[in-house]
């Protein structure tokens, strides 16, 4: 047998085998986490967007992530307050313009709902306390703006307005929670269309209406001046009927039952259309909870993009999944509800002399009493903390 021998490879091959061998492994390492990522990025996508989605919206978001790591929910006395603002805006009327000088500046829109939604940490119990629009109130004075007074649904636009900080919504959380006693924790506000299309994505809400009545006077988005062909003012108005009993309502009936101010059978006041929204208000939550809801990503998600500019809020998204958790543990049917309106005793509507002919509602004795009717209502069962 001949023998070659072949000796020793030069140092400089034996290091490139090296490099080479390395490149292969870190080839095939790469591939295997891109692989892995890109499989959790697919199955996880609507999740993960939706976050990124807040997060470029609302950078702050990331702070109080760190700085709630617990994420649990803000409270007092074991109950998370809630403001919510359903605010008058038209869908031909943007939030924002250019000034004369280039600015941009802010349109003002009323609130045509304001409610507080607290909910017990604790018990789970959940209450829901509707303010009249007409409520006198003061509001405070900041650069630019003096102390004054007017009607508490004109705080989120004074605050939008005139460059509040935080803007409208943290001066409406701010009035309500002085003049009301209570923290508020949380807001959000919401316009028409967000409204319609929070419920046409929950597939509709199930109301029962109290009474039949009729609305002649209900007003046509976009015609409230118009000049209508046969000499009368008919063409600006619609006519809407509701039967009494159990309805299924989609997000354009949804929006005109809980707007309706003129209807028949003690139905035309703004105390009626309170006790009207709340029930909508419970009949969404109802939905939303449901877990034809809540584990339907798909569903969710289209909930979570129907928001956009048409809802506002100061939720730390941090505290999501303890939100979460609250909600399926609440019982809807056991909301209390309470009007804050003269038949409570507490308020009264005073000479429109006094107030620029204006119609109003101030406390019949001082706000102090108010606030602890408020809290003896948030409180039943409980010690009350005067």
């Amino acid at each position: 047998m001949r023998y070659i021998d072949l000796g020793l490879l030069p140092q400089s091959q034996i290091e490139q085998k090296r490099k080479t061998r390395k490149r292969i492994i870190l080839f095939l390492a790469s591939f295997l986490i891109v692989s892995i990522v890109g499989y959790v990025g697919y199955a996880f996508y609507w999740p993960i967007s939706n976050i990124l989605g807040q997060i470029f919206k609302n950078p702050g978001v990331v702070l109080s992530f760190f700085k709630e790591p617990s994420s649990a929910l803000k409270s007092t006395d074991g109950k998370t307050n809630i403001l919510l603002l359903g605010i008058d805006k038209r869908a031909n009327v943007p939030y924002t313009f250019n000034g004369p000088n280039g600015k941009q500046e802010h349109n003002g829109f009323l609130s045509d709902t304001i409610i507080i939604i607290s909910a017990d940490l604790n018990t789970k119990q959940v209450s829901l306390i509707s303010i009249p629009r007409d409520i006198w109130v003061s509001f405070p004075s900041w650069t630019g703006f003096h102390a004054s007074e007017g009607k508490i649904n004109s705080a989120y636009s004074l605050g939008d307005s005139y460059g509040y900080p935080g803007g409208g919504l943290a001066l409406a959380e701010r009035v309500v929670s002085e003049h009301l006693g209570i923290p508020i924790h949380y807001g959000a506000r919401i316009d028409f269309e967000g409204f319609k299309q929070v419920i046409n994505t929950l597939g509709g809400i199930d109301i029962t209406v109290d009474k039949t009545f009729d609305d002649y006077n209900y007003p046509v988005e976009g015609k409230e001046t118009a000049f209508c062909p046969d000499g009368t003012f008919n063409c600006r108005f619609l006519h809407l009927h509701f039967d009494a009993g159990p309805n299924h309502m989609d997000g354009d009936t949804a929006l005109k039952y809980v707007r309706s101010r003129t209807g028949t059978n003690g139905e035309g006041s703004d105390f009626a259309r309170a006790r009207r929204q709340q029930k909508v208000i419970q009949a969404v939550f109802k939905e939303a909870i449901s877990l034809n809801t809540l584990l339907n990503p798909a569903k969710l998600k289209s909930l979570l993009e129907s928001l956009g500019q048409s809802v506002e809020t100061n939720f730390d998204f941090a505290t999501s999944t303890a939100a979460i958790k609250l909600a399926k543990q609440i019982t809807v049917d056991n909301m209390k509800t309470f009007v804050l309106d003269p038949s409570t005793g507490l308020m009264y509507s005073p000479s429109p002399d006094a107030y620029g002919g204006a119609y109003v509602i101030i406390p019949k004795n001082s706000w102090q009493e108010v606030q602890l009717k408020i809290k003896e209502f948030l409180f039943q069962n409980q010690s009350v903390k005067r």
